[in-house]
């Protein structure tokens, strides 16, 4: 659990900071938070143990599954890196309650009174990118 709320927290840093997005996929409001359902369905198997495998490509036009690329913007890097070490002391039940705080936006999501249909409970990245906008920076340290 604790992955997926980093990288959430890095997306929604990255928006409010560079303006776009850090992953293409959209992130899902889950009971424990958002979760991008990629990276959920590739890690899930670890649990509690370490990860010890590279996330992995499925490529839909030639049907090839390859490593991931790595991040090669040094800025891009350097921007995960701190905030990956912001994050990285707290364990994934204190960063979901940290999602759960009144008016965020898996908040908004997950406790909306419209109907939503069929489909996942998707996290606008509007609405993540305006909310980490106006974060005070008591979660990234400096």
């Amino acid at each position: 659990m604790q992955l997926y709320k980093i990288v959430y927290f890095a997306h929604g840093w990255y928006l409010a900071v560079k303006g776009r997005k850090l992953v293409k996929q959209s992130f899902e409001a889950w009971s424990y938070g958002p979760v991008l359902r990629i990276l959920r369905d590739q890690f899930r198997q670890f649990e509690k143990r370490s990860i010890d495998v590279k996330a992995e490509v499925f490529d839909i036009f030639t049907g090839e599954v390859f490593e991931a690329p790595v991040v090669s913007d040094e800025l891009d890097r350097e921007f995960i890196i701190t905030i990956f070490n912001s994050y990285r002391d707290y364990d994934g039940w204190t960063l979901s309650d940290i999602t759960h705080e009144p008016g965020s936006p898996w908040d908004n999501v997950w406790n909306s009174d419209k109907p939503v249909g069929n489909l996942a409970l998707r996290i606008d990245d509007e609405a993540i990118r305006s909310y980490f906008v106006q974060l005070p920076n008591r979660f990234v340290s400096h």
